[in-house]
């Protein structure tokens, strides 16, 4: 150990101080008392994430550490309806549990991938779910409040593109390239939509990828690696900000709402991309 020199006692009290206060610190990091950063992690079984997060344009950061797709829905929940009511209402048919409110969150994202992305949170209850293969009734689900006390809002990077998201299509304000690069994403509507990122693997075409989409990617072996796109809102004026680092190849962004809010699970509900609401683009070297 190192041995003080005379007169460091102020010193060390000072250090002590520091110490003491940083721990508090990341003691209030955990608890999203003060997060600048709304750390979600989606394993098999559920989530990992702060119970509390102040209002306002919240920095998501989505990392899947499971061995499936996953995404993170932020769903905000109507007054005296509890995290459990929503989940019952799910398990009943509900996709649109009523007075639930959709708030944006990462798409599908596959195993040992991480997503960031940008969006508006209000005060209230709220949970996170996941709407991928059936995992909305087998996965835990994430109870948090959204909290007046400390609301901010994070500051969004410069943005390199524009994506709007219209019924029933997909318009970019110019091509995107290899490379990091932030798309801020406006739903034109007047639908809700999202935009899930997929990148094609090596002999896969679109075709494959709609078909293995139709089974909510439960059935046969991936043809693409999910990127972790957007959720939809129901609230449309608010931008949501994705960042992304995009290597040479082949992708598709699809909108997989259904295209009826009043659909119910375990009907064949039609959904936008089959109504054409899919892109197909490349990245160059």
């Amino acid at each position: 150990m190192r041995i003080l020199a005379p007169g460091s006692a102020i010193t060390l009290s000072l250090v002590l101080w520091l110490s003491a206060a940083s721990a508090l610190y990341a003691k209030d990091l955990r608890t999203g008392a003060h997060a600048t950063t709304f750390h979600i992690v989606a394993t098999d079984s559920g989530f990992e994430a702060p119970d509390r997060v102040p209002a306002g344009l919240r920095h998501i950061v989505f990392e899947n550490r499971g061995t499936q797709i996953h995404e993170g829905m932020l769903v905000k929940l109507p007054d005296g309806m509890r995290a459990q009511d929503y989940v019952a209402a799910v398990k009943a048919g509900a996709l649109f549990p009523q007075g639930a409110l959709d708030y944006s969150g990462p798409g599908l994202i596959s195993p040992g991938q991480t997503t960031q992305l940008w969006t508006h949170v209000d005060p209230g209850s709220y949970i996170v779910i996941c709407w991928n293969a059936d995992h909305e009734r087998t996965t835990r689900v994430h109870p948090f409040t959204v909290v007046s006390a400390g609301a901010h809002d994070d500051t969004p990077p410069q943005d390199d593109v524009i994506l709007k998201l219209i019924d029933f299509r997909f318009e970019l304000s110019r091509a995107l390239r290899k490379g990091t690069q932030v798309i801020r994403i406006q739903t034109i509507g007047p639908s809700m939509h999202e935009a899930d990122l997929f990148r094609l693997l090596d002999g896969k075409t679109l075709d494959d990828l709609i078909e293995w989409r139709k089974h909510d990617g439960s059935i046969g072996v991936p043809p693409a690696v999910a990127l972790g796109g957007v959720l939809d809102n129901h609230d449309l004026k608010h931008p949501v900000w994705l960042k992304r680092t995009f290597t040479p190849g082949r992708y598709v962004i699809l909108c997989e709402m259904p295209m009826s809010m009043d659909a119910t699970a375990g009907t064949d509900n039609a959904t936008h991309a089959d109504a054409g609401m899919v892109m197909q683009f490349q990245i160059a070297e």
